[in-house]
C-alpha cells in the first residue's frame, strides 16, 4: 500500500493530499494557531496545477514548504515530513486522483466562504469532511462504493445544516 516515493508528479501529489489531510484534520480540532483560508488557498493553488505539464506540482513542492516555513510557521512542524525526500507515500491511482481534485477545489472553496461569513461551525464540520479526501483517493475507502462513500462523508451536512455542501460535485462518485 505504501511505497518509496520518487520525486515524481504522482509523489508529488502524493505529499500534497497528505499535507491537505493534515490541514483539515487540524481545521476539524479547532486548532486555533493557523490561518486556514490562507491555507487552503495555499493548497488550492498548488492542487490546481495538477497534470498542468506547463507548471507541475512536483516544481511547486518547494515555494509550497518555503511558504508553510515563513507564514504558517505553527503548523509546519505537522507538515515537514511530507517535504523530506526519504518520505514513504500510499501508491494510488494518479488517474482517479486528478477526476478527484476538483472535488477539493470545489470543497475548499466552500470552507473559505463560510469563514468569510463567521461561520467558522460550519467550516470546522466541513473539514471534518474533507479529511476524508485523501484517503478515498488513497483507497483507503475501498470496502465502501464511491457513492457510499460519498453519503457517508457528505450526505450528513445538509441533515444538519438544511443546505448543500457537496451536491454539485456528486457527479463524481457515480
Amino acid at each position: 500500500m505504501f511505497g518509496f516515493a520518487k520525486m515524481t508528479e504522482q509523489g508529488a501529489l502524493a505529499r500534497v493530499l497528505l499535507i491537505s489531510r493534515e490541514v483539515y484534520s487540524e481545521a476539524w480540532k479547532g486548532n486555533i494557531e493557523m490561518d486556514l483560508p490562507a491555507l487552503l488557498d495555499l493548497l488550492s493553488k498548488v492542487l490546481s496545477h495538477c497534470g498542468d505539464e506547463s507548471e507541475p506540482v512536483l516544481g511547486l513542492l518547494k515555494p509550497l514548504k518555503l511558504e508553510f516555513k515563513e507564514k504558517h510557521r505553527a503548523f509546519y512542524p505537522r507538515v515537514k515530513k511530507y517535504f523530506g525526500r526519504g518520505r514513504f507515500v500510499p501508491e494510488y491511482d494518479y488517474d482517479r486522483a486528478l477526476r478527484l481534485v476538483p472535488l477539493m477545489l470545489f470543497g475548499n472553496d466552500k470552507i473559505c466562504e463560510k469563514l468569510s461569513r463567521g461561520e467558522p461551525e460550519m467550516a470546522k464540520v466541513m473539514c471534518d469532511a474533507m479529511k476524508s479526501c485523501p484517503g478515498y483517493i488513497f483507497d483507503e475507502f475501498g470496502a465502501l462504493s464511491p457513492e457510499q462513500f460519498y453519503d457517508l462523508v457528505f450526505g450528513f451536512y445538509p441533515k444538519l445544516y438544511d443546505e448543500e455542501f457537496m451536491e454539485p460535485m456528486k457527479y463524481l462518485f457515480e
